[in-house]
């Protein structure tokens, strides 16, 4: 878990999920029936949509969990 900051933290976070379980983002663009460009594109898009992001961890077996919580 970590305290988001960008798009760019949220995008490392998701590479190195993917590293972990053993997947490009070749494979992830197979399970979601993209072509590697298409996932590419939107990947770096600098508006990154949760949709988007909750379907490639679906891709990985993998929960996109958010959490708000109230500053101490």
């Amino acid at each position: 878990m970590f305290i988001y900051n960008d798009n760019k933290q949220v995008k490392s976070e998701f590479k190195k999920m993917a590293i972990d379980c053993n997947m490009t983002m070749t494979d992830i663009a197979k399970e979601c029936d993209l072509i590697p460009q298409q996932l590419n594109n939107r990947f770096n898009n600098s508006r990154l949509a949760l949709s988007d992001l909750k379907e490639w961890c679906n891709a990985m077996g993998c929960d996109l969990v958010i959490d708000i919580v109230k500053r101490s």
